[in-house]
């Protein structure tokens, strides 16, 4: 368990901005920083961070919270495990109260499974550097493949051994079941190793957590697969992996290129060229899941190749798939069958560099020389290619940017632009026609009517509509003051009473006996009460650093909504401190009409409820009372509403 001091420490040292950016993109945007969502799939940002607030709010998908619910979420951390995380990377020591037992504490199935892998990855490295067989058999082939000791330990390069079940036997040692072992790909159903005489490719998290492993044979024998990997897990699905990515990203964001090449070396060797923002899509044909991630980093894509002909065309479809979620894509072709691995090693690092440089070519010139180059003299395959090339730009959703790629097939194929449009038009209509079907449509009285609906206040939202709003008020403005004059004309006395928003709210509810009502939103105003009680005022950032990650998200949603105030919101919105002599400061009529709205809504939940009862069967004596408390309370609301009806008029 960390102290609680300790979990103040490290929030107050997290800078949200550097959490978030090692996970996508972010762009400049007024005093806050913004990207595309990497909880859910969009082309437009709407994912907001704000290192004022040190808090990340998406508008699209709702999710918000502090760098503790983001790497919840996004990683699958629990609690705990985000606080390590972040202590790690802001350097900040921690002191745990109670050691967990590293293993049989973990509570779910994604822990045990991060952990186990951790575990195996370790034993493999071991096994290269530290066993006879590991260096004779493995290191030494990494050497022959030019492989630095460096860049070898970057990536967590191990071997598993000959021995049928070397690691099974390990592992169970240490108090793993071979039902966990099994579960996790790391064992077969009779017991073996699953990597058994392999070099092993440890496959990371965007975090550079293990995943996944992936394991080479070095045996030519036909009948041995020359891959094994890792099935699918509660942690790896390989669909949404890139290999590569967590060394790779901060490179990607700073370039704003990302090179995706086909094989596991293919990306080490270009690190070891000192090319590090590059991808491989780990063992799989490209998907929608992987190019969305490349996209949170960069829309600029370059892919390489080798000059393998069936390779090339399969690379057609990743190419149009990339166009499709309105990426900027590039291909490389290597020469004689080489790739990026062998290049490096046939030539030198400069020379890889270089030809990357120099050999880059838009995906319509790619694809004219592959098909025109194929088509030879036939006139009908040529008209067959450019067509397949025009399929390609109709992939593109940004019109303008189909309109300038026409405009360059015009010049390239000496065709007339109009031809290539009527070509391209053709594509689109047809691929609106083929989409229409996929789509639901309600007669208008049904839609209206759920529209009635949706757009219905009900006493219950408002409730809890006016408890955030009196919350978001103490957080945002709590320490301000908030300034009254206090008359008595007989004796002809006045003086000015200063208090703090903080405090006028706590008072005016205390005084009232009224409290908020909704279960997480009451919790939070009892913290900031005992933090006002405690230390006279209410500081965000502490509060913050006392909530859950549930509270810190509800905060987040408050704090960081189309509604907040701006930083100047002075003198944006004309809303002033109170000082003497400025006793109608729309600040006290801000916070007064939140307080009046609050009672006013409490009092009639309250009335509500005597009219229920009186509904029920009882004596004369009992509707008596509750006709008189009904009264009472129905004259306190009719005071209340003149109070607001005031306050808008002297606005």
């Amino acid at each position: 368990m960390i102290r609680r001091e300790d979990i103040a420490r490290i929030m107050d040292a997290v800078r949200i901005e550097e959490v978030i950016g090692e996970y996508m993109s972010l762009k400049k945007r007024g005093s806050n920083l913004v990207g595309l969502c990497p909880f859910h799939n969009e082309k437009t940002p709407s994912f907001s961070v704000s290192p004022s607030l040190n808090i990340f709010k998406c508008f699209g998908c709702g999710k918000a919270g502090n760098a503790v619910y983001f790497l919840m979420e996004y990683e699958k951390y629990s609690y705990p495990e985000a606080l390590r995380f972040l202590a790690k990377k802001f350097n900040i020591d921690i002191v745990e109260e109670e050691v967990d037992d590293e293993y049989k504490e973990r509570k779910t199935e994604e822990e045990q499974a991060y952990f186990i892998h951790d575990f195996a990855n370790k034993w493999f490295i071991k096994q290269l550097w530290e066993t006879q067989e590991g260096e004779a058999v493995a290191l030494n082939y990494f050497h022959e493949r030019g492989l630095s000791d460096a860049i070898i330990k970057k990536f967590g390069l191990g071997y598993s051994p000959q021995a049928f079940s070397a690691f099974a036997e390990h592992a169970k040692s240490h108090g793993f079941s071979k039902d966990i072992l099994v579960k996790n790909g790391l064992i077969n159903d009779s017991g073996n190793d699953r990597f058994r005489d392999r070099i092993i490719f440890p496959i990371y998290s965007v975090s550079g957590r293990v995943i996944a492993f992936g394991g080479r044979t070095l045996h030519s024998d036909k009948k041995i697969a020359k891959y094994v990997n890792s099935p699918e897990t509660v942690i790896y699905h390989k669909s949404n992996v890139l290999y590569g990515v967590h060394l790779a990203k901060t490179s990607i964001i700073s370039q704003n290129e990302c090179y995706l090449v086909e094989g596991y070396m293919d990306v080490i060797a270009m690190h070891q060229a000192g090319i590090n923002n590059v991808v491989a899509s780990s063992g799989t044909s490209l998907t929608i899941e992987q190019i969305r991630m490349i996209r949170r980093y960069t829309s600029n894509v370059c892919m390489l190749y080798d000059g393998d002909i069936a390779g090339i065309k399969a690379s057609f479809r990743a190419i149009d798939m990339l166009l499709a979620e309105g990426l900027d894509v590039r291909v490389a072709l290597f020469p004689d069958n080489e790739d990026p691995d062998s290049y490096s090693r046939k030539y030198s690092a400069q020379a890889l560099i270089d030809f990357l440089k120099n050999n880059k070519k838009s995906f319509v010139i790619f694809k004219a020389e592959v098909l025109f180059e194929e088509a030879g003299s036939d006139t009908l395959k040529k008209a067959t290619a450019i067509k397949d090339i025009v399929q390609s730009i109709a992939e593109i959703p940004d019109a303008i940017s189909r309109s300038l790629l026409i405009s360059e097939c015009s010049k390239l194929f000496n065709l007339q632009e109009k031809t290539l449009i009527f070509e391209l038009n053709k594509i689109l209509n047809k691929k609106v026609k083929k989409e229409q079907p996929e789509y639901d449509f309600v007669n208008e009285e049904v839609d209206e009517d759920t529209h009635s609906q949706k757009n219905v206040f009900t006493t219950t939202n408002r409730q809890e509509d006016a408890e955030k709003n009196l919350i978001r008020i103490i957080l945002q403005f709590g320490n301000k003051t908030l300034s009254f004059k206090n008359k008595d004309e007989k004796i002809n006395f006045e003086e000015i009473i200063e208090k703090s928003v903080a405090e006028y709210i706590f008072e005016e509810l205390e005084a009232d006996n009224m409290k908020v009502i909704t279960p997480e939103l009451s919790s939070l105003y009892d913290i900031c009460k005992t933090q006002f009680e405690t230390n006279g005022q209410v500081n965000y950032n502490t509060v913050f650093n006392l909530l859950n990650p549930e509270q810190a998200n509800i905060v987040a949603n408050l704090l960081n909504t189309q509604y907040s105030l701006s930083p100047n919101w002075e003198k944006r919105h004309g809303i002033f401190i109170s000082h003497a002599g400025n006793d109608n400061s729309t600040l006290v009529n801000f916070v007064d009409h939140a307080i009046l709205e609050f009672k006013h809504l409490i009092i009639n939940k309250e009335m509500e409820k005597i009219r229920k009862k009186l509904q029920e069967p009882m004596s004369e004596e009992d509707s008596i009372i509750l006709v008189h408390q009904y009264q009472i309370l129905k004259t306190i609301d009719i005071e209340i509403e003149k109070r607001v009806r005031k306050r808008v008029i002297n606005k």
